[in-house]
């Protein structure tokens, strides 16, 4: 909820301008706010940028107001969706559970989903990291089949690092990684190679300076992006950013 539209379009287009004709080697994904999908969804239609939903209601067309259905979403070609970020566990209400019947509901509509995990300040203070963690993943992924699992990413983004400029360290960020992937693997539903293909986010923080030592690690496939991708040279510095 950062932008205006004059800047939400400056951004995309800005941003479209520096990848035209280039070749990227990740896959770029952008949520701006519902209000501004339709003008960012236009403006990168024909890119290989994919246009997503902070926010949707796990429910075909009916009375819900205030909500926005993934059928209209869809009305925009959009059929990607962040679930239970940390914000809107934090203020919204948003539960394990709650993201459960999101990710039960998008993810059996073949829409791509990714799931926000991670530990507060306190939580990870008190030695609860982990705990955290395995409990929002045991129960976030109830139920769902891993035939599906080929739509879902997993971001874990550690909320004292959100917007802190405090950034967990390529070695603590790998450590929480591996034991995501870790706890996938042994769900009932999950299993040791879906949990391999399974792509992992590192959302804290990340920016063109530090985002080269976060990807050099075996666990951390990408980055869930804020502050830094709300500029178009720090943004484009991210995608075209080298790693090993």
């Amino acid at each position: 909820m950062n932008l205006n539209l004059s800047a939400a379009k400056a951004l995309a287009e800005g941003t479209k301008a520096g990848i035209q004709g280039k070749s990227l080697n990740c896959e770029v994904q952008v949520f701006p706010s519902n209000v501004h999908l339709p003008l960012v969804a236009s403006i990168f239609a024909g890119t290989e940028v994919l246009v997503g939903a902070q926010n949707s209601y796990p429910s075909q067309l009916t009375a819900m107001t205030g909500e926005i259905s993934p059928d209209q979403l869809e009305d925009f070609g959009i059929k990607l969706i962040l679930v239970g970020h940390s914000e809107r566990r934090q203020f919204l209400g948003e539960t394990n559970s709650s993201c459960n019947s999101k990710l039960k509901f998008f993810l059996s509509k073949s829409i791509r989903t990714v799931y926000c995990i991670g530990e507060t300040l306190a939580e990870r203070e008190s030695g609860k990291t982990f705990e955290v963690l395995a409990k929002q993943i045991n129960e976030g992924l109830e139920g769902i089949g891993s035939e599906l699992y080929k739509d879902l990413v997993i971001a874990y983004e550690p909320v004292w690092a959100i917007g802190t400029g405090k950034v967990a360290t390529p070695e603590e960020a790998e450590e929480a990684h591996a034991f995501v992937r870790k706890t996938v693997s042994n769900l009932k539903t999950g299993g040791e190679s879906v949990a391999i293909a399974l792509r992992i986010l590192y959302g804290g923080s990340v920016k063109p300076d530090n985002i080269a030592s976060l990807l050099s690690k075996p666990n951390i496939d990408g980055g869930l992006v804020g502050g830094a991708s709300q500029a178009t040279d720090s943004f484009l510095k991210l995608i075209f950013a080298e790693f090993k």
